[in-house]
């Protein structure tokens, strides 16, 4: 039986994406302060959706890829909501924010009360995601350019599939088994 894909699901993928293959289900849980019951259904849901491999313990970039830019904003799309104090996300955050003229009045951030930050808020995919992107700035790119591609505008989701591409095929530092390339 298959079960409805959750939002938590693409965070949790994409925390896999910044891993070695030498996590387990606990540590992972950790990292995003949730439960490994919570982590294990949605690996096993990305399974059904052919956007994880569990015996190789792979996130399938190319399908992962596609479903983030084409469909993402539709089965889980953002809305700027009120003015709040929180943690910049999507244009307002690097790796966009570098590379558009933004505007300060106009921020999107995840609402967190420790934040620095006040704009519009953006849900983020899984309530825990604005306490856990600290400790992993390769984790909190992909995370904001996803919500780029929720809320953006047209250039802001051209550009943000573009850095995200690059982020899915690079090599990271501590994922030695990832592609160097991107595919053609």
């Amino acid at each position: 039986m298959k079960s409805a894909q959750k939002p938590q699901d693409i965070v949790i993928l994409l925390k896999v994406h910044c891993l070695d293959s030498m996590w387990t289900y606990d540590d992972l849980a950790k990292s995003l302060k949730t439960s490994p019951s919570v982590v294990y259904a949605a690996l096993q849901r990305c399974e059904q959706c052919h956007l994880y491999n569990s015996k190789r313990r792979k996130v399938l970039k190319a399908a992962v890829e596609e479903y983030l830019i084409h469909g993402l904003k539709y089965v889980f799309p953002a809305y700027p909501g009120a003015l709040v104090r929180g943690i910049p996300t999507a244009h307002s955050a690097e790796p966009l924010k570098g590379l558009l003229m933004t505007d300060d009045q106009n921020l999107y951030v995840w609402p967190f009360t420790k934040g620095k930050v006040k704009g519009q808020e953006i849900t983020p995919l899984y309530r825990s995601v604005p306490e856990v992107v600290e400790a992993d700035p390769l984790f909190y790119e992909l995370l904001c350019l996803v919500d780029s591609l929720r809320v953006g505008k047209v250039r802001e989701q051209e550009l943000a599939a573009q850095e995200l591409k690059k982020r899915l095929y690079e090599c990271l530092t501590q994922n030695a088994d990832c592609q160097s390339i991107l595919p053609n």
